[in-house]
């Protein structure tokens, strides 16, 4: 933790002040075709970046066919396999009463014939542990609960670690305790793990409640967006990532990195960019999909971003040198890809400053360029559009009217919410003497979601 705030203290230090050294030492001449502050050069190289990454995503897509609703045609094809490896199912159940049996009927329904399910109970005070104790005595050669009350480690990457050292499967999948998923889940996501250097498949995820509130609704373009990234990074060769919900990771690999990060704030963003760099890669199915609830009011998915954000800023300063330094296992397309997410926090942080450095310049009666930050955030919220409406036609398979018309209003959302939440990390990471907290996002029974 003292290394994220001195590390990102320097970063940004060190480069503002890399940029005011550049500015006073370059001729005077120069500045006729490069006028002051530089600093806005700076944020125009990350929207150039953006822009053909974007691009980049798009005809790649575009070129294997994704925009012709290929996942429709396909929903009812089964791949083939080889062979049928036993895989593991870990649900982290904390305090899931209103969904855990459910979620068992859901996933005993699969129709893969090597599985078992391991419910991995962490210190619940509900009617958790008796829901699973009927389950297990039910069905004993299918499900089995793992009740962690009394451990020195709790949360779900310690219960996760628990699990994966008390049982033996070649594959390792992880679910929520509110996934829903189809039968024929595991029979198309196996065959991405086929090949020996992929170490994790990961498929769609989307909302479950999505029709349950316009916040709700929000979320699940906000998802085909991100499914719509993580397609694109596949067809590249980038960094797809680990969603936490709807993975499936070979175990040996997993043991041989470490397991779980017992101490992130985010295990599945953590684990995926400690695979990346060690030479691995993760697969992203976009033929099946975990359905998961999502918050239903402003505060929880603000608090459930403020982590995710956190975690996803501090993982990155953990393994930067890993991914940029000189003994780095990654690629230069697998860079690029990191730089350009990296640019969703430094973006903001640098506009802002240069806001707060606009308006004292203009009650001080000096020259500012108020617009040329408004010109490069509508670049931005128009990419960001773009990618949405990429999204919402392939995910939601909408028209592209409709896509349209529904990016616009997510983009309002995002660059709403998002600004405020990267702000909030960057303070934290600086100047708090201690991480985000995990905050439970409440769960509802299929009677209670019906009835919102």
């Amino acid at each position: 933790m003292l290394f994220d705030r001195f590390f990102l203290g320097g970063l940004i230090l060190g480069t503002w002040a890399f940029i005011r050294l550049f500015e006073e030492l370059l001729p005077d001449r120069a500045l006729n075709y490069l006028p002051k502050p530089l600093a806005m050069y700076a944020v125009l190289i990350f929207v150039a970046s953006m822009t053909f990454y974007s691009a980049w995503l798009f005809l790649v897509q575009r070129r294997k066919g994704y925009f012709k609703t290929r996942f429709e045609n396909t929903s009812n094809q089964i791949p083939t396999l080889n062979s049928y490896p036993n895989i593991d199912i870990f649900v982290a159940a904390h305090n899931e009463e209103k969904v855990i049996g459910s979620t068992l009927e859901n996933l005993l329904a699969l129709n893969y014939p090597n599985y078992k399910i391991y419910v991995i109970n962490d210190r619940s005070t509900d009617s958790t542990k008796d829901i699973l104790d009927k389950y297990c005595s039910q069905f004993p050669e299918k499900i089995k609960a793992f009740h962690r009350n009394n451990e020195n480690s709790y949360g779900k990457a310690a219960g996760l670690n628990f699990a994966t050292r008390n049982t033996s499967s070649e594959l390792i999948a992880v679910f929520d305790a509110d996934a829903r998923i189809d039968s024929d889940y595991l029979l198309k996501m196996a065959p991405y793990l086929e090949e020996e250097n992929v170490a994790a498949v990961q498929s769609q995820k989307r909302i479950l409640n999505a029709s349950s509130n316009y916040l709700t609704t929000l979320q699940e373009n906000e998802f085909c967006m991100d499914n719509y990234f993580q397609c694109g990074r596949d067809a590249i060769g980038g960094h797809v990532e680990l969603r936490g919900n709807g993975l499936i990771i070979k175990r040996d690999i997993l043991i041989s990195i470490g397991y779980w990060d017992e101490q992130t704030l985010t295990d599945d963003l953590e684990l995926s960019t400690r695979l990346h760099v060690n030479g691995y890669q993760i697969r992203f199915c976009p033929e099946t999909m975990v359905l998961e609830q999502a918050p239903m009011d402003l505060k929880s998915l603000f608090l459930q971003r403020l982590r995710w954000a956190e975690g996803s800023l501090r993982r990155y300063l953990t393994h930067i040198p890993k991914i940029f330094g000189p003994n780095k296992e990654t690629r230069l397309h697998q860079q690029f890809d990191s730089f350009v997410f990296l640019s969703q926090f430094a973006i903001p942080i640098w506009i802002s400053l240069d806001l707060i450095g606009v308006i004292i310049r203009y009650f001080q009666d000096q020259q500012t360029h108020f617009t040329s930050i408004m010109l490069i955030s509508f670049a931005i919220w128009l990419i960001t559009l773009a990618n949405l409406t990429f999204g919402l036609r392939i995910y939601r398979n909408c028209s592209w009217r409709t896509s349209f018309k529904r990016a616009i209003e997510t983009n309002l959302y995002l660059m709403g919410f998002w600004t405020p939440v990267v702000l909030l990390t960057v303070r934290k990471v600086l100047f708090s003497r201690t991480i985000g907290k995990w905050h439970r996002t409440e769960h509802y029974t299929e009677v209670e979601l019906e009835k919102t």
